[in-house]
């Protein structure tokens, strides 16, 4: 994945449409302590605000029920995917959001996973950090880039937060009429934007999808200045046997 800097923008949308793929229909607190500060900046830039989920257990049939609600029962003129696990500073997302006439843009969300031996070389390399702070230095980010305090144009990137222009979904439509499901269900005459299985080399849906974008020939940004929290379950063991000191 190669990157490139852009210069900055404020380009804010005129309004967008917040969607959250909700599993069991629950959201972190992180996320919603984080969603009400950002709904605040955006009214005092009056950016029109609109706002949708889905309570399925799969996510790729979920992202397609919000893009169908954002296409079909709003005006807004983007999609925001903010994953109901992610929590984050309203000024970072704002700056995101000034970059609203690229595409896709989108933040370089961590995995919610540890990597220990980055943290025990950390701690060796710097003997004046606060244990507090090795947390942030040992989660794996998504860092293969070089990156800049700028949007960088990459290849393919998560969508725990990601921003859409409306277009994007009218051109991949006309481009792919093939996408529209059929059956009863709620997901009749609805649009796969998303789904991975298209995809042989088993790549995940919003790689997929950015596969699919670019086809077209348009262009993906990441936000590497975005301070992304993604919370999930950590499991502490003890053992005072083995760790008696």
């Amino acid at each position: 994945m190669e990157g490139t800097a852009m210069r900055e923008s404020r380009n804010f949308p005129r309004s967008v449409c917040i969607a959250t793929p909700a599993y069991e229909g629950t959201c972190k607190m992180s996320y919603v302590e984080s969603l009400l500060p950002l709904v605040i900046q955006m009214m005092r830039q009056n950016i029109g605000i609109h706002f949708t989920t889905s309570k399925g257990a799969l996510v790729v049939p979920g992202r397609n029920l919000c893009v169908d609600y954002f296409l079909n029962r709003t005006d807004a003129s983007h999609l925001l995917f903010i994953d109901n696990d992610m929590s984050w500073r309203a000024t970072d997302l704002m700056r995101m959001l000034g970059h609203s006439d690229r595409d896709v843009i989108a933040a370089m969300c961590p995995k919610k996973e540890y990597d220990w031996e980055r943290i025990a070389k950390i701690a060796r390399e710097r003997p004046d950090l606060p244990a507090s702070a090795l947390p942030l230095y040992g989660v794996k980010q998504v860092n293969n880039i070089p990156v800049y305090d700028d949007i960088i144009e990459v290849d393919g990137i998560g969508t725990g937060m990601m921003l859409i222009r409306r277009e994007v979904f009218d051109a991949l439509r006309l481009a792919h009429p093939d996408w529209i499901q059929g059956g009863t269900g709620v997901h009749k005459n609805t649009v796969a934007y998303f789904g991975g299985v298209r995809n042989t080399d088993g790549i995940s849906e919003d790689l997929a999808f950015c596969a699919d974008v670019r086809a077209l020939g348009k262009r993906v940004y990441a936000c590497p200045w975005l301070r992304i929290g993604h919370t999930g379950n950590h499991e502490f063991v003890g053992h005072p046997l083995s760790t008696n000191m």
